[in-house]
This record gives structure tokens, C-alpha cells and sequence, in this order.
């Protein structure tokens, strides 16, 4: 099957590492996986959940409202120069950690930090050999005319079962279900800008960029049909639906945020 990706698409998902900190010094550590995107203006971006670097979004307990962010750290992939392979590791730390801007609508559950300014741990200069360039992005017309359900997608992250020992992210596939031509609501209200998608999102997957698969074939010039479809980023990848009233459970449904929504932020 062509699907337009390649193994260089697993590096685009990092691991990050957070801590929160209250008033009274207790820490509190947290964390998921982050994507870096390249916007229109050439400016790097750092995309996330809002629930990874905010604590108490959503959360109606008030058991967290004290506590604020205080560490990232970014676990990144460099190429060797020889082979080409992202076999080099580095931590970064982000320097601007106060700067993560959120969606203008509150149920979007996306964080975007804009130039993030970092240190490395080990002693390299920093540098992102892997990123997602803006055009991939799916406009709001795009979803709408050319995702649908029963296609493929794709997210790449850091759940329990990821590679310890190569340091390296797991992709997990899935399908379309619910119609992307409107925002699927699973609490009976409104839920954001959400897709629903038959895949095993896990704990530590949150913040994955969501790929819909290449499709179709490509026809010469002067042909005609084939129905091709470039790979294109959906969406970021923000949890899954267990079921209701089994502990610790997975319903095989999980949701992202669409991708038009993290083009008004960028």
C-alpha cells in the first residue's frame, strides 16, 4: 500500500517531559508528545495538547489550580552525518516555557509555542532535523472535501510500549469514523473542533500529529481520475473514549483537534 510515508515521519513526534510546581514548592510530573511545525512565515512551532503543559484544563476538582508549569524538556532525534539515520539523541530544555499560547476556543485542547527558545542538556548546538512543513497542514476546505470516513490515518507518539532503548516514537493506525464535515460531540455538548478515530490512543500519546494516509493513484498528465490524495496533517491526536463505568478501559474510539484549528493559532 502507498500511504506516502516514509520512517522519517516517526521523528516528527517528540517526547516531552513537564513538571508543574505549586505555591508551596510540591512538583508534580507530566508529559506526553509534542510535533514541531514550520509555518508560513518560516517560524518554527511547538504543538502539543493544552493538557500537557496545563495541568488543570478541564479539570473541575480543583485539585491542580495551584499548580504551574515549571520544567519542559524536549527529547529529540539528530541524523548521523554518516548514515542518515536519527541515531544521535539530545534533552532539550525550553528556556520561554511561560509563552505557550491556547486555542481561542476553549474545548480545543491544543498549546502552541511559537520560536521556543531552548538549551541543550548535553552539550550540543540545538537543531530540529525533523519537523512537519506548514503546507501539510489541512485547511478547513480540505478536510471537508477530501477526508472521509473509512480513510486511513496515522499518529506517531509516545505511549507505554514506545522504543526505550533506540529512544525512538511508535505509529499506531486507525480509521475515520464519525463524518469530519462536522465536529464530532461525545459528551452530548459542544466538544471543540473534534474528529473521531477508531485507534488505540493511549497515555503518553497525547499530542501526536494525526496523519490521513496518501490514497488513490496518481495519473499521468493529460489523464484523468485515479481519486489521489496527498498525505496530509489532519489534526493533533488529544485522547480516547473509555467506557463508561469500566475502570481503565478503551472503547477503540479516540479524538483529535483539526488541523484548521491549529492554523488559526499558527
Amino acid at each position: 500500500m502507498h500511504h506516502g510515508l516514509n520512517n522519517d515521519f516517526l521523528c516528527s513526534a517528540c517526547k516531552l517531559s513537564v513538571s508543574f510546581t505549586d505555591d508551596l514548592g510540591k512538583t508534580i510530573q507530566g508529559g506526553g508528545t509534542g510535533f514541531f511545525i514550520q509555518d508560513s512565515l518560516g517560524v518554527f512551532c511547538l504543538l502539543t495538547n493544552r493538557h500537557v503543559v496545563d495541568i488543570d484544563y478541564k479539570r473541575t476538582t480543583g485539585e491542580y489550580k495551584n499548580f504551574k508549569i515549571s520544567q519542559v524538556i524536549i527529547d529529540v532525534k539528530y541524523k548521523d552525518t554518516q548514515t542518515g539515520l536519527p541515531t544521535v539523541d539530545d534533552q532539550l530544555l525550553i528556556l520561554n516555557i511561560n509563552n505557550f499560547i491556547y486555542s481561542n476556543t476553549f474545548e480545543n485542547d491544543i498549546a502552541c509555542l511559537k520560536d521556543p527558545k531552548v538549551a541543550s542538556l548535553t552539550g550540543q548546538e540545538p537543531r530540529l532535523d525533523f519537523w512537519i512543513p506548514f503546507e501539510f497542514l489541512a485547511s478547513k476546505e480540505k478536510l471537508d472535501s477530501e477526508l472521509v470516513i473509512c480513510d486511513f490515518v496515522a499518529f506517531p507518539g509516545f505511549p507505554d510500549w514506545y522504543d526505550k532503548v533506540n529512544k525512538l516514537p511508535i505509529l499506531r493506525t486507525g480509521t475515520i469514523a464519525s463524518d469530519p464535515r462536522f465536529n464530532y460531540c461525545f459528551s452530548g455538548k459542544f466538544d471543540g473542533d473534534c474528529i473521531a478515530y477508531e485507534a488505540f490512543s493511549y497515555s503518553g500519546s497525547s499530542g501526536s500529529p494525526v496523519f490521513a494516509t496518501q490514497k488513490g493513484i496518481k495519473v499521468g498528465s493529460g489523464l484523468s481520475g485515479g481519486g489521489f490524495r496527498e498525505l496530509m496533517l489532519i489534526g493533533i491526536n488529544a485522547g480516547h473514549l473509555p467506557i463508561q463505568g469500566v475502570y481503565q478501559s478503551h472503547s477503540g474510539i479516540s479524538y483529535l483537534y483539526k488541523s484548521y484549528s491549529i492554523i488559526d493559532m499558527l
